[in-house]
C-alpha cells in the first residue's frame, strides 16, 4: 500500500512538472526566437500591458477611496440624533453623541472638514470649527456630480495658503422628506497622490482629469494638458486618470531584452525542479495522513481526523473525509444503540418476569415475619432484606426505563416550580454532604415537557452534583432563556472530570460509585432526547462540571413533507 501510494504521488509531481515545464518554457523559446523580428512591437505591447494594468488598478484604488468616503456620510446620515439636528429648528444644538462621532470622524487626516446644512446650503455647524472656511467665490461654477443619493462639488485648487478640496454631501431624510444636509470637506491631495504610484519619472506621470476642463498632478495641483498615452475608466462619473507622455522616449537596448528572456527561461527551469521537489514534500504531507485516517477506519476507529489546511482538491478531499468519518461513526453508533437497546428491550422484559415475581414472594413473605418477629435483633435483619430488596427493585426499575422509556406527556411547566420541587427534594442530602443550594433565573420561564421525564432529569444531575462534592461546596441552579429555548444549568464546585472520563460517562453501566448502576446519565440523557431537548457537559478536573439542558419553551411544529 505504501508503495502504491508513493508511486500515486510521484506520478502526480511528475505530470505537473512536466506540464509547468511545457506551458513555460515553449513560450519563452517562441518569444526568444521571434524577438528579433517583433523586438519592437512585443516591447511596446509589454509596456502597454503593464501601464494599462496598473492605471486600472489605480483607478480602482481611487474608486475604494470614494465609495469609503460615500459610506462613512452615510453613516453619519442614518444617525437618529443627525435628523433630532435638522428637526430642532436653527437654533438646534448638536447632541454630546453626535459632536462625539463628528470629531472622532473629522480627526482623519483625509477630512478637512465636517459640514452640516440647512436645504438652501447655508451652513449650520462646522467640525472643527477652526476650519470653517465661509462662501466660495464662483461655488456656482465648479463642477457638481449626482451619484445616487450622494452629491460630489469640486475640486477645488489650492489657493491662499489653504488646500484643495472637493466636497461630497447627502441630504438627511425624515418620512422622505430631506430636512438638511452633511457635507465631508476632502482634502484633494488624499484623492489624487494615490496617482504617485503611476509615476515612471522621464516617460510619463500621471493627470487627474474632471470633465476634460480641470487636470491635476498626483499632488492636487494644476497641471498642464499633454499628449495622453492611455487613460482609465471613471473613477467617479466624469473622473478619469491620464497618462501623459514625458520629455524623454523609453528605448530599451534589444539585447538586454535577449538575455534577459534567456535568464529568465534559465530561472523558469531552475525553479521548476525545485517546485517538483517541494511539491513531493507537500503531496507526501497531506496524502499520508489521509493513508493513515483510511487505514484507521478500516480497523474500526473512527477518531482519527486529517487537517483540512490542504489546498484545492487535496482540502476537498480532506473535508470529504472528515464528514465521511463522522458520518460513518455516527451511524455505526446509531445501529449499535438500536441494537443495544432491542436486546436490552428483550432482556428487561425477562429479567422483569423472572426476578420480579420471585421478589415479591419474598417481600411479602419477609413483611408478614416482620409482624411476628419478636426479637429485635431479627427484626432488624429483615429490615435490611426489605431495604436490599427494594433496592433491586429499583435498579430493575431504572434498567426497565433505559431499555423501553415511556412516551413523554408534554405540557407547559414553570421552571421555578421544578425547582422548588428538585430544591425539596434533595435539601436533606444536600445539608448532610455540606452543600449549599444557589437557585437564580427567570421567574416566569416555562418548557413545553413531560412533568415526571423532566423531574427525574433534574433530579439525577442534582443527585450526581452533590456526589461530586464529598467535602461540600455550592450547587447553583440556574435558568435563562436564549432564543426559542429555556436553558437550565446545574453547576458544581466539585472534583470535576478529565476530557477521558466525559467521554465514557453517558455509556450504559458505566459508574465510577460503588454502589451505582451506571444508569443514571444514561436514562438522564435519554429523556433530554426524549422531550426533543439538549444536555451539553462542560467540566474540568478540579474546577467542577457545568451541565445545561435546553428544552423548546412552547411545542416544536414538524415540517410538512408533501
Amino acid at each position: 500500500m505504501n508503495l502504491g501510494f508513493k508511486s500515486l504521488q510521484l506520478n502526480v509531481a511528475r505530470r505537473y512538472l512536466w506540464g509547468a515545464l511545457v506551458a513555460a518554457l515553449i513560450p519563452l523559446i517562441a518569444i526568444a526566437a521571434l524577438y528579433d523580428r517583433y523586438s519592437a512591437n512585443l516591447l511596446n505591447n509589454l509596456i502597454s500591458n503593464r501601464v494599462n494594468a496598473n492605471l486600472e488598478a489605480t483607478a480602482a484604488r481611487m474608486n475604494n477611496f470614494m465609495s469609503v468616503q460615500v459610506n462613512r456620510l452615510e453613516n453619519i446620515v442614518d444617525l437618529t440624533d443627525t435628523a433630532a439636528f435638522f428637526q430642532s429648528g436653527p437654533q438646534a444644538e448638536v447632541s454630546e453623541l453626535l459632536e462625539d462621532i463628528l470629531r472622532l470622524e473629522a480627526e482623519s487626516s483625509d477630512i478637512y472638514a465636517i459640514e452640516l446644512s440647512d436645504i438652501g446650503g447655508t451652513v449650520l455647524k462646522v467640525f472643527p470649527e477652526t476650519r470653517d472656511i465661509g462662501a466660495i467665490d464662483g461655488e456656482e461654477t465648479l463642477p457638481w456630480i449626482q451619484h445616487a443619493n450622494a452629491e460630489l462639488l469640486g475640486p477645488v485648487i489650492p489657493q491662499n495658503g489653504r488646500p484643495g478640496w472637493f466636497r461630497i454631501s447627502m441630504p438627511v431624510e425624515v418620512n422622505q422628506q430631506a430636512v438638511g444636509k452633511v457635507s465631508l470637506r476632502m482634502r484633494l491631495s488624499s484623492l489624487t497622490e494615490q496617482a504617485a504610484s503611476l509615476i515612471e519619472p522621464g516617460v510619463y506621470f500621471p493627470q487627474i482629469v474632471v470633465f476634460d476642463r480641470i487636470h491635476l498632478t498626483a499632488a492636487g495641483t494644476p497641471a498642464v494638458p499633454g499628449q495622453v498615452l492611455a487613460k482609465s475608466r471613471q473613477f467617479f462619473p466624469g473622473w478619469r486618470i491620464h497618462l501623459v507622455e514625458g520629455h524623454n522616449r523609453y528605448q530599451e537596448p534589444k539585447t538586454f531584452i535577449r538575455y534577459l528572456l534567456l535568464l529568465a527561461a534559465a530561472l523558469s527551469v531552475l525553479g521548476l525542479v525545485y517546485m517538483f521537489f517541494q511539491m513531493s514534500q507537500k503531496l507526501s504531507g497531506h496524502l499520508q495522513p489521509l493513508s493513515h485516517g483510511a487505514r484507521a477506519i478500516a480497523n474500526g476507529n473512527f477518531n482519527v481526523s486529517v487537517s483540512e489546511d490542504a489546498p484545492g482538491e487535496l482540502g476537498v478531499l480532506a473535508r470529504s473525509y472528515n464528514r465521511m468519518r463522522l458520518q460513518l461513526g455516527k451511524l455505526i453508533d446509531s445501529r449499535v444503540d438500536v441494537e443495544r437497546r432491542a436486546a436490552l428491550g428483550n432482556m428487561a422484559a425477562g429479567i422483569a418476569h423472572e426476578i420480579r415475581n420471585p421478589l415479591t414472594t419474598v417481600s411479602n413473605t419477609v413483611h408478614g415475619l416482620k409482624l411476628a418477629e419478636q426479637d429485635k435483633d431479627r427484626v432488624e435483619m429483615l429490615e435490611v432484606i426489605s431495604s436490599e430488596i427494594d433496592r433491586v427493585d429499583a435498579t430493575i426499575s431504572e434498567f426497565l426505563n433505559y431499555a423501553r422509556p415511556s412516551v413523554p406527556q408534554k405540557e407547559q411547566l414553570l421552571v421555578r416550580d421544578l425547582f422548588k420541587f428538585l430544591k425539596t427534594l434533595v435539601a436533606a442530602t444536600a445539608h448532610e454532604r455540606g452543600v449549599k443550594i444557589h437557585v437564580s433565573g427567570e421567574s416566569n420561564l416555562r418548557v413545553f415537557v413531560d412533568e415526571t421525564h423532566c423531574r427525574q432529569i433534574l433530579l439525577n444531575l442534582a443527585l450526581n452534583a452533590i456526589e461530586a462534592m464529598p467535602k461540600g461546596g455550592h450547587l447553583t441552579l440556574r435558568a435563562y432563556r436564549e432564543r426559542d429555548e429555556a436553558v437550565i444549568v446545574i453547576a458544581d464546585d466539585g472534583v470535576g472530570m478529565d476530557a477521558e472520563l466525559q467521554a465514557k460517562i453517558m455509556r450504559p453501566f458505566f459508574t465510577t460509585r460503588a454502589n451505582g448502576n451506571g444508569l443514571g446519565l444514561s436514562v438522564t440523557y435519554q429523556l433530554v432526547e426524549a422531550n426533543a431537548g439538549v444536555l451539553e457537559i462542560e467540566s474540568e478536573l478540579g474546577e467542577g462540571t457545568t451541565v445545561l439542558v435546553r428544552f423548546p419553551m412552547t411545542q416544536r411544529q414538524k415540517a410538512q413533507v408533501s
